[in-house]
């Protein structure tokens, strides 16, 4: 059993009785937190001593939707025709995106994706895949990708009509063999990935159905209610909306992922409550592709997690873009979304669910994920305006812990080699926008 110290911290954790513990540390055994506390006079007791400082803590953070393929959109081409709604944006974008993706762009992304993800303190990830030309091994290549960089990785491959039949069944299959291969692994929490309620005939949606009663269903990751047109979609099969699609189907279950849900109808809060599913929502992503806004009442009547569709790596920035795009919207009395309160508290439960594990606070029994920040403070800091420093003066972290471990030490990776990432996927990305500009 290896005990590793980590002295001379100051502790912030949203959720706890007290938000800001100063001068203190923190003992963890085999990558879980055991002991916090100052008084550690006998270091002989410690496989490992670090002395942080006064480095300023928080919990590993959490993206409970991210896209990861998409990790080498960054500049790409605009499409030759511009797209004048989101059915267009898919269709001249990210799908021709994830039909040229192959083994070594995937590879390229996921290393980008992840690495980000380390660099701006976030420890675990709800991914949703899409490789549509490369799905045998994919969700097996991520994990890989994943374990090397010491992530927490939930997966999910995308699964639609939109490609055939045969693309539908080996998408239904790699989900499938992924639940069975890694649904005991501590790091790695596999579901069953849908693209959205439009891209899946009713054959398909009891098809997937079927599948996953027979390997005991461990929650759909789908995207719902995004633009109108889905729930357009809905209505024309003859449901009153996604939701009420999926439900008569019977494949919303306990803990599945149910990802924007903008044009939710008020019946369907009872829906998702009754399964026990939970609704993500990704606001900066919303925003750019203006599909609209999540409704107040929403959040006021589900559990709310927060991702960022792929839009960007840092869940902080995410808050912070979140807190401006809704307040643009709205008049001066009324209340914006406790956003701090989704990223730090919504999205630690839901995770700890899902790995059936403590995941996401500063506490003992939980996982030790920790990201620390060199901070010079230039006003006053105390437990009222705690947040206030952090999302207004924390920027990228100095140090990021994983599983006991550093991942990032003093500003620099650890067992990573950033730059031969980095020039991979320049190489990569320039061989990918060229197959994007041959897809018709």
């Amino acid at each position: 059993m290896s005990r590793t110290l980590f002295k001379n911290l100051t502790i912030i954790d949203p959720n706890g009785e007290s938000s800001l513990n100063l001068n203190t540390s923190i003992v963890c055994e085999d990558g879980i937190i055991t002991e916090i506390g100052s008084l550690h006079s006998d270091l002989s007791n410690y496989h490992s001593v670090f002395d942080m400082n006064g480095k300023f803590v928080l919990p590993g953070m959490i993206n409970a939707h991210n896209h990861l393929y998409s990790s080498l959109a960054l500049g790409m081409p605009a499409p030759s025709t511009k797209p004048v709604n989101f059915v267009e944006k898919l269709q001249q974008v990210w799908w021709k995106l994830d039909l040229a993706l192959d083994d070594a762009s995937t590879h390229a992304s996921f290393q980008v994706g992840l690495m980000s993800a380390l660099q701006a303190g976030v420890t675990t990830i709800m991914d949703h895949h899409s490789s549509q030309n490369y799905i045998d091994g994919s969700i097996d290549h991520l994990v890989d990708v994943a374990s090397n960089f010491g992530i927490r990785i939930g997966t999910a491959f995308e699964t639609s009509d939109r490609n055939g039949e045969k693309v539908f069944e080996s998408s239904l299959q790699e989900n499938i063999n992924s639940i069975e291969k890694y649904r005991s692994n501590p790091f790695v929490h596999p579901m069953m990935g849908l693209h959205a309620s439009f891209t899946l005939s009713d054959n398909s949606l009891n098809t997937i159905c079927n599948r996953l009663k027979e390997i005991d269903n461990p929650g759909i990751h789908i995207h719902v209610a995004e633009d109108k047109a889905d729930h357009e979609d809905a209505v024309q099969r003859g449901y009153r909306s996604v939701i009420d699609r999926l439900n008569k189907t019977g494949i919303i279950t306990k803990d599945s992922l149910l990802i924007h849900g903008i044009h939710l109808e008020h019946e369907d809060f009872e829906i998702i409550k009754d399964k026990g599913a939970n609704l993500v929502h990704c606001p900066t992503s919303n925003a750019g592709n203006r599909v609209g806004k999540l409704s107040s009442q929403t959040v006021e009547n589900l559990p709310v997690a927060l991702g960022t569709d792929g839009k960007q790596a840092n869940m902080l920035n995410e808050v912070n873009q979140a807190e401006i795009i809704r307040s643009s919207h709205i008049k001066g009395p009324d209340k914006n979304f406790d956003y701090p309160n989704l990223l730090f508290k919504n999205n630690s439960e839901l995770v700890s669910r899902l790995f059936n594990q403590k995941i996401g606070r500063i506490k003992i029994g939980y996982q030790a994920d920790l990201v620390m920040y060199e901070y010079n403070q230039t006003t006053e800091l105390n437990e009222s305006n705690i947040m206030s420093h952090v999302f207004g003066g924390f920027t990228s972290p100095s140090d990021v812990i994983t599983r006991g471990k550093f991942r990032i030490k003093d500003n620099k990776f650890v067992n990573i080699n950033k730059e031969d990432i980095l020039a991979n996927a320049c190489q990569e990305s320039a061989k990918l926008w060229k197959k994007i500009d041959k897809i018709g």
